[in-house]
């Protein structure tokens, strides 16, 4: 299993046997990859770079000066700068350039590189939680200007007129709007619990391997009412196999998707079909149904926080939904997506590749 891909820049062959015999000992499972220089490493595009060890002098160039490219390349990398002699200045220079450390080729060995590859993750991962919580803390203050201010202006308004109709004996009028009061506070209350199950929509305790079909069937559970009224099918196939997860996210990943899928119906009946094959390193599955579809412009956007369709303005919901998946598949080490090749009706599809021996998150890390 690739637990991790790493990448060694330096055009100095011995030196980069050195340090892939360190790495293979101590990352068995690792994807190792080797570069001469900058463009040769930029043409890894295609990898998911998690480590780069970067030699300060190369052909022509500062490693130094590579570091903002790797970034844009590779965003959620950590870098290290490796020189044959250690000075303080290349160390300062690196570090404000963003380098997470700084070593001296001399000073190379297992448990140095060891040391500082988890120390280097450790520190990326408490700084990729910070800015996307910054990220959501900005998207909720949004949202609360602007979807919240119209249910309290209507509870405002409402409240007036009720005040005046019942001075003036009209029973049915205040009646009626206090129906109208009711629904505003409704949505309000929708909205933040939307709100607060996207901050936080993992559960404590220690991943599980449980039957794919009860995570399914747990989902299917909640959505009993709306799937009867709708008078929906929901087949499965190939869920005999077993999952290794948090189920109860899980489950609700499931419940947002099948969810969806009877809200944005079209005029006929729903179907879902949900299907799941096993990976070479986990799991796939896949959700289709026959509603109204995703428009072909939009099928990269719908998991991004408060994105909702145009078309789609008059269905109750917070933009979420998705958005709440993508939280979860992401912390699943996976990926989600809409099918680009569906021409009718919706089809999403989403791995999950969470490794046996990971550790349980807690919820105080996963709010950030």
């Amino acid at each position: 299993m690739v637990e991790k891909c790493i990448l060694v820049v330096d055009d100095d062959e011995g030196d980069r046997k050195l340090i892939r015999r360190h790495l293979s000992r101590l990352y068995p499972d690792a994807e190792l990859l080797e570069a001469a220089n900058g463009d040769s490493a930029r043409a890894f595009e295609g990898y998911k770079v998690d480590v780069i060890f970067l030699d300060y002098l190369l052909p022509g160039v500062s490693g130094i000066d590579l570091i903002s490219g790797f970034f844009r390349q590779w965003p959620n990398s950590v870098i290290f700068i490796m020189t044959g002699q250690g000075d303080e200045e290349v160390a300062k220079s690196a570090i404000l350039s963003g380098a997470a450390d700084y070593i001296s080729k001399s000073a190379i060995s297992s448990s140095a590189l060891h040391r500082m590859i988890a120390n280097g993750l450790q520190v990326a991962r408490m700084k990729w939680r910070i800015e996307e919580h910054q990220k959501e803390l900005q998207q909720f203050s949004d949202v609360l200007v602007h979807d919240l201010r119209a249910p309290i202006r209507a509870i405002k308004f409402l409240s007036d007129q009720i005040l005046e109709d019942f001075e003036a004996g009209e029973l049915e009028e205040v009646k009626r709007e206090f129906d109208m009061i009711k629904r505003s506070v409704s949505k309000m209350s929708d909205l933040i619990e939307r709100l607060a199950s996207h901050i936080n929509p993992h559960s404590d305790g220690m991943p599980e391997v449980v039957p794919a079909g009860s995570l399914v069937e747990a989902a299917c559970m909640a959505l009993a009412p709306d799937i009867s009224s709708c008078n929906a099918e929901v087949h499965i196939e190939g869920l005999d196999l077993d999952v290794h997860c948090f189920p109860p996210d899980i489950s609700q990943l499931f419940q947002n998707l099948i969810g969806n899928s009877l809200k944005y119906r079209s005029s006929l009946s729903p179907r879902i079909e949900i299907k799941a094959r096993l990976l070479p390193y986990g799991v796939q599955f896949s959700v289709s149904d026959n509603g109204i579809g995703v428009p072909i412009q939009y099928r990269d956007r719908i998991f991004e926080p408060f994105k909702r369709l145009q078309r789609s303005s008059d269905l109750p919901g917070s933009g979420l939904g998705l958005a709440t998946c993508a939280k979860i598949v992401k912390r699943h080490n996976g990926d989600i997506w809409c099918d680009p090749e569906v021409s009718s009706g919706t089809t999403i599809h989403f791995t999950l590749r969470l490794p046996q021996s990971i550790e349980p998150m807690r919820s105080q890390d996963l709010a950030h």
